[in-house]
């Protein structure tokens, strides 16, 4: 299987070129199993990420005493390959026809295909983090992959569920997103040695702050979008049929001159019509939802920034500030 080139985003950071392949390579050494349905199902995925995770396993290696090392690359490619797992296993949970604009593993090949090359990228990422041969790197892995499950369960039990709080809302994206890109700089930093032991408490705040805008930003822009979608025909509203309620749905819950309506609208659950969703869509926009998620994303940011700014060097700082700005402006 031909190694996938590299997404245009990295076209600004020359110097992530090189180690990025590497990580490629990794991971296309390891998602080999030997059946044709599972290798397709797999590869069809496979030129449409971005490969955000592993760049930010890459850029905080920066960190240690040996940038872009050989136990960088391969935990790296360790959390890519998680990524990938979960994305597969989300899509089954909820039944999602597409992936990244292409038909989900799920849609394409079956349910049951799509559990074993989930399952299949996770032993890949096991494999990996066994080359990596770092104990405390393992203590991370475990503790994501807990607090992936934490996320997912939380959102489960809070499906259709109108009374919860943003807190809780939090929680939930906090394992679900935020593990991901705190296990990424992680990785970064534990992958040789650093001088700096305020780096342990900085880092993972950055990795967990960086993960959380990012989701509320995907509320905002996804929910945004929904209009659009629904005047050129695409598929509309599936978390809101699922019972998945992101934070402009949660916010708008909080007008007393809406909730009623809003609350007999969402009871209809998977038997709301494209109608009634820009019922929906017309409400979240009357009442101040996306005003108020706009500020919380404003006062996060500033909180990144702040954490941004106390790593050491400044190459680095301005680095991520770059990479930040384009994760969270979509520039890719």
């Amino acid at each position: 299987m031909a190694t996938p080139s590299l997404p245009t985003i990295w076209d600004s950071f020359p110097e992530l070129n090189e180690p990025l392949q590497a990580v490629l390579t990794k991971m296309s050494n390891s998602w080999r199993i030997g059946f044709s349905e599972i290798d397709n199902a797999i590869r069809s995925q496979l030129n449409a990420g971005k490969l955000v995770r592993p760049a930010l396993t890459l850029l905080f290696s920066e960190l240690t005493a040996q940038p872009y090392n050989k136990k960088a690359i391969a935990l790296g490619a360790s959390v890519e390959l998680l990524h990938l797992a979960t994305l597969i296993h989300d899509d089954i949970i909820d039944e999602s026809k597409l992936r990244r604009g292409f038909e989900s593993i799920q849609s394409q090949f079956g349910k049951d295909t799509a559990v074993y090359a989930g399952d299949y990228l996770l032993t890949g990422m096991f494999s990996l983090l066994s080359e990596a041969d770092d104990t405390g790197a393992d203590k991370l892995a475990l503790s994501a992959l807990q607090d992936i499950l934490f996320g997912e369960l939380s959102q489960k039990q809070n499906r259709y569920q109108t009374n919860i709080t943003f807190q809780s809302y939090i929680s939930q994206i906090s394992g679900k997103t935020a593990a991901l890109f705190k296990l990424s700089v992680m990785f970064g930093i534990s992958s040789d040695s650093v001088d700096d032991p305020n780096l342990k408490q900085i880092v993972p705040q950055i990795g967990e702050t960086l993960g959380i805008v990012f989701q509320l930003l995907d509320d905002y822009l996804d929910f945004e979008a929904l209009s659009k979608n629904l005047a050129l025909g695409k598929p509309i509203g599936q978390d809101i049929k699922n019972g998945i309620y992101t934070a402009p749905i949660l916010f708008a819950l909080e007008d007393s001159t809406i909730h009623n309506e809003l609350i007999s609208l969402l009871q209809l659950r998977d038997d709301i019509s494209d109608t009634e969703l820009k019922r929906v869509h017309t409400l979240v926009d009357s009442s101040a939802a996306m005003s108020r998620l706009n500020s919380l994303l404003v006062k996060y940011n500033e909180e990144l920034n702040l954490l941004i700014d106390q790593l050491p060097q400044q190459n680095i700082k301005t680095q991520i500030e770059q990479l930040s700005d384009i994760l969270l402006n979509r520039q890719y």
